[in-house]
């Protein structure tokens, strides 16, 4: 992984290392990076809406999302660096060591799947409330959580060995993850029919 990655990097700079011929960074940081925009759309919606008067029924709301989407986003930054650091790891380690390794990465990728399924829940909230105009933007960051969760699991799943321990309750709690985050984004595919002719 090129040292100048940092959760700083610019937008570029992430989109060439990941087109870059080669195997670090990639799915797991673009899943990452795909739920860190997710929580971005989700806090921009969430912002706007509290600066409208029409929505002050939904101004509290509005704050605890545009507060914890900032925290995810921030977060999800750091894990898709972390995730290539970590397969930098791998690809480093020999013999026994690499299963250490991927383990390693699969628990960075439950951390990943987590925060996706947040963003998913925030940005199907401000589809439900916060300002109309902004309801595309919201479900927008919805079905991107929801491919940064679904791409996390099974990053999660191949990183995982079956046999051992950790494997059965970590895909269990990943899976109940995937359905929260699925469960996000058919609400807004709901509202979406609902609110657009």
């Amino acid at each position: 992984m090129p040292d100048t990655l940092t959760p700083q990097s610019t937008m570029t700079d992430w989109l060439d290392a990941l087109a870059a011929a080669n195997s670090n960074p990639a799915g797991g940081s673009a899943a990452a990076i795909a739920g860190a925009l997710a929580a971005a759309l989700a806090g921009m919606v969430a912002g706007i809406t509290r600066k409208r008067e029409r929505y002050a029924s939904a101004h509290d709301r509005a704050a605890a999302v545009l507060d914890r989407a900032s925290t995810i986003r921030r977060e999800l930054q750091d894990l898709a660096v972390r995730d290539a650091k970590v397969f930098a790891h791998f690809t480093a380690a020999k013999g026994e060591a690499k299963a250490g390794a991927l383990l390693e990465a699969a628990s960075v990728q439950m951390e990943v799947l987590r925060r996706a399924a947040d963003a998913a829940d925030l940005a199907a909230t401000m589809a439900d409330v916060g300002m109309a105009a902004a309801l595309g933007d919201a479900a927008t960051g919805s079905f991107l959580a929801a491919a940064a969760a679904r791409s996390a699991y099974w990053a999660m799943r191949a990183d995982l060995d079956p046999t051992s321990p950790e494997s059965g309750p970590m895909l269990a709690s990943g899976l109940e993850l995937v359905d929260e985050a699925e469960a996000a984004e058919w609400r807004v595919r709901q509202i979406l029919s609902e609110r657009i002719r």
